[in-house]
């Protein structure tokens, strides 16, 4: 992966009771994303330690694909529905990968 990657780790906490709805959505999401060109991959992981949370690791080819991700249609409705389905507000962090992270152990 290089620099000009942008990488995307998003948390999402569901609303009591609406835990299977809310993985669902998130990979009905994912599943769509993967046939989106800037995508490099979109996983959604379930937390250990936390159940109810859920995890989105996202990389795009840069931040030009991250933006075109968010005009689609599975997104927007996603994100039109957050408020019935996800507790708080949905925490996202976005970077680039470090000279560091240049090696094959280093990067996703």
């Amino acid at each position: 992966m290089t620099g000009t990657h942008l990488v995307v780790v998003a948390i999402a906490t569901a609303q009591a009771g609406k835990e299977a709805e809310l993985k669902s959505r998130l990979e009905g999401v994912a599943t769509a994303s993967w046939d989106e060109p800037g995508v490099v991959t979109y996983a959604v992981h379930d937390l250990v330690d936390q159940p109810g949370r859920f995890m989105m690791v996202e990389v795009y080819a840069s931040q030009a694909a991250f933006d075109a991700h968010l005009e689609t249609e599975h997104v927007k409705a996603l994100i039109a529905d957050l408020g019935s389905l996800v507790e708080g507000e949905l925490v996202v962090h976005q970077g680039h990968a470090s000279d560091f992270s240049a090696g094959s152990k280093g990067s996703l």
